[in-house]
């Protein structure tokens, strides 16, 4: 099953020595499809997406939004009841080869996540931003985030 994992900088670092083990993430669940006003399933892939990143700035305190895209065996993914319609709980560690890809933004997003925390109108800013893709291969490339 795939799933959106809302990510630092530091679990990517994880990622390479195979120590990445997350708790929860988000994922396609039945309940998100089921109230889901959208009929395309990429389009709602995307949305949850999104979520896992507003989540790795908001919950994670991310200098940036970062999302891991891993495949969970779907007996390691459990939804969770009472959450987002989206959330997952997840158990076990992720491999280089389980990660289908990262998203990360461009550095100068970062006065943009910074007013998103504050609660400011960056979080409109920070969702009309998109998402940079990295492959698996291609994570000890990853810039880190610049130190304002």
């Amino acid at each position: 099953m795939r799933v959106y994992v809302p990510a630092t900088f530091a679990d990517l670092e994880q990622i390479a020595v195979g120590l990445f083990a997350p708790e929860r993430g988000f994922a396609l669940t039945h309940r998100m499809l089921e109230i889901s006003s959208l009929d395309d399933e990429e389009e709602i892939a995307e949305q949850v997406r999104d979520t896992a990143a507003m989540a790795s700035v908001v919950e994670y305190e991310s200098p940036l939004r970062v999302v891991v895209v891993a495949d969970y065996a779907r007996a390691d993914v459990t939804e969770m009841v009472g959450e987002h319609p989206a959330a997952v709980a997840v158990s076990g560690r992720v491999g280089v080869g389980q990660i289908a890809c990262v998203f990360i933004d461009e550095p100068d997003a970062a006065p943009d996540v910074r007013a998103a925390r504050a609660g400011e109108d960056g979080r409109e800013r920070l969702e009309s931003r998109d998402l940079l893709w990295w492959g698996p291969g291609e994570l000890g490339a990853v810039p880190g985030p610049a130190v304002p």
